[in-house]
């Protein structure tokens, strides 16, 4: 039931430096995970946050992948299709904390919207 509710395609990256001898490293891009996805905004509430000395306003994020995915904490997410909403294509977030645990039906990862 819930993988018939991923109405996105995701994909969740890390980007690492590598050295070629040259006069600058190459980024390389590590896919951790790349198909079918939700990205569910638990409310339309938005609160206000100063992070830097910035007023920042933040909402409640979730990446939902198929249950027993696994992606690392401050990997970045790329949604890259929607079947819902043409809106999120493009969107970027980063993965802030673990997946709950246990008997789920989805891994539910919070995440952050970035710029």
């Amino acid at each position: 039931m819930a993988a018939s509710r991923m109405s996105e395609t995701v994909q969740v990256f890390t980007v690492s430096l590598q050295e070629t001898g040259g006069i600058r490293p190459v980024e390389v891009r590590t896919v951790h995970y790349d198909g079918p996805a939700r990205v569910k905004f638990s409310s339309s509430v938005v609160s206000d946050a100063v992070a830097a000395g910035q007023l920042v306003a933040t909402q409640s994020v979730e990446l939902h992948l198929p249950s027993g995915s696994v992606v690392p904490v401050d990997a970045s997410v790329e949604v890259t299709a929607s079947s819902v909403d043409g809106s999120l294509v493009g969107r970027r977030f980063t993965v802030s904390g673990r997946p709950q645990a246990g008997q789920t039906t989805a891994a539910r990862y919070p995440v952050k919207e970035g710029s």
